[in-house]
């Protein structure tokens, strides 16, 4: 899991080999300097270095903080890092030393190169195709997190067990990426956060948007960018049909509410979309779309385009689920910090460990010509893990060959995937145990 470049084992060349060649490590010690003070003492935890643990700890959730560390300084059959391994009270401060800038300036620098890298792939038309939503997640039941964090209203007993924090994901709908990711306390609003976020959204992308997202300050300030959106309507939304474009397809005006004019006066009076119905398996769907050329954009291409929108709710099941090791009865817990900062630190790393897995995944696809998305996320997983020992181990002229297997043996996980159906539906709906309460 170490890179020791030879006989060396020093703080300063510190690196997980299996990820250094994604995730470069002058990236890392160009994030851990932007965000922390330069210091002359010499340190168990240099700041590069505890970055490089809050990576491993995405990496190996089923771990304690502990063991991750324990397992990134002291691999069995090497030298340790240290004379003697750093307390649980030293890491502890590290981190807090650390912040999480650190791990957020990464992601973006990581994002930033997965947008040059694959823009090709990750497009649709010419257009970037992302898919915005959110989600939640459980932290550790400490007064901090639910002074900062707040707690969920409940319908059985007097309130959450576990505060929440929220959280709001750009992703690829063709390779899964996580694009950008902004996080806040429960009680923001999807919504208000996406308003926040739209200059951070790439210039002319298509966005698929669930319900939800169906705010008109929101989508005219998107296409105010330049971008363009598909989302998914209600039947009861009041639209003027203007002229049939085919079968189903209408040409629709909308008027914006009078109220919401009077607090953003940007907003038109008036507002021309493209109206899509289908019936799929028996239910009847409606889209709007600011697509309105028919020629170009097909009925049956945009809604067929829609399905790609489950690809960020996949994603987001993948990291919370399968790299997180989260469910909703056996560890409802998942990111284990009991201070905001270090939650945030935890969840940064989480992401940029997702991304480091599916960027291997996507090298691995190409090899054999298949698509990343019909990979399995679980044994690559694995196998990274696997590998990451492996490679610690070897001699650094070993390390070309050994992830070339890795390679190999992640393309050969292939899964072929049928025809799926995604309802919304669960096999536990709760418990009917007594509440027990971690923090009074």
């Amino acid at each position: 899991m170490i890179s020791i470049g030879s006989s060396l084992r020093s703080l300063e060349h510190f690196s997980i080999e299996v990820l250094a060649g994604i995730l470069k490590p002058a990236w890392i010690c160009e994030a851990a300097q932007a965000a922390t003070r330069p210091t002359q003492r010499d340190r168990k935890l240099p700041a590069h270095l505890v970055v490089w643990i809050l990576v491993a700890m995405g990496l190996y959730r089923s771990l304690s903080i502990h063991n991750v560390v324990d397992r990134v300084g002291n691999l069995l059959g090497l030298p340790s890092l240290w004379k003697s391994a750093p307390t649980g009270a030293a890491v502890v401060e590290a981190r807090d030393r650390l912040g999480f800038r650190a791990l957020r300036l990464l992601l973006e620098r990581f994002q930033s190169w997965l947008l040059e890298q694959f823009r090709e792939a990750m497009s649709w038309k010419g257009m970037l195709l992302l898919a915005l939503d959110g989600t939640t997640f459980k932290t550790a039941d400490s007064s901090q997190n639910r002074k900062c964090f707040g707690l969920p209203g409940v319908s059985r007993g007097n309130r959450s067990a576990f505060p929440h924090l929220r959280g709001l994901f750009l992703a690829s709908a063709r390779c899964r990426f996580i694009l950008g990711a902004w996080f806040s306390p429960y009680r923001r609003g999807e919504i208000t956060m996406a308003l926040r976020i739209l200059e951070a959204i790439p210039r002319g992308a298509m966005l698929l948007l669930d319900r939800r997202y169906l705010a008109w300050e929101f989508l005219w300030g998107h296409l105010a960018r330049g971008g363009h959106f598909l989302v998914r309507v209600p039947q009861h939304i009041r639209r003027r049909r203007l002229k049939r474009l085919g079968t189903g397809d209408w040409l629709v005006e909308i008027t914006t509410d009078r109220k919401l004019r009077r607090r953003r006066r940007h907003l038109p009076r008036k507002m021309i979309f493209r109206e899509l119905t289908a019936r799929i398996r028996g239910k009847w769907y409606c889209y709007l779309s600011s697509l309105l050329d028919p020629e170009r954009y097909s009925a049956s291409d945009l809604v067929g385009l829609y399905a790609e929108r489950w690809q960020i709710e996949t994603g987001l099941d993948e990291l919370k689920t399968h790299q997180g090791g989260a469910t909703t009865v056996n560890r409802p817990v998942l990111l284990r910090s009991q201070s905001p900062r270090r939650v945030l630190q935890e969840a940064y790393g989480l992401l940029i460990a997702y991304n480091v897995v599916r960027t291997i995944m996507g090298e691995a696809a190409d090899t054999k010509l298949r698509d990343p998305l019909h990979l399995s996320f679980t044994d690559s997983l694995e196998l990274i893990r696997q590998a990451a020992v492996v490679m610690a181990l070897a001699r650094t002229e070993e390390l070309p060959a050994l992830y070339g297997t890795l390679l190999s043996r992640i393309a050969s996980r292939h899964l072929p995937r049928r025809h799926r159906r995604n309802p919304r539906e669960v096999c536990i709906k709760m418990s009917s145990y007594a509440k027990k309460w971690k923090c009074a």
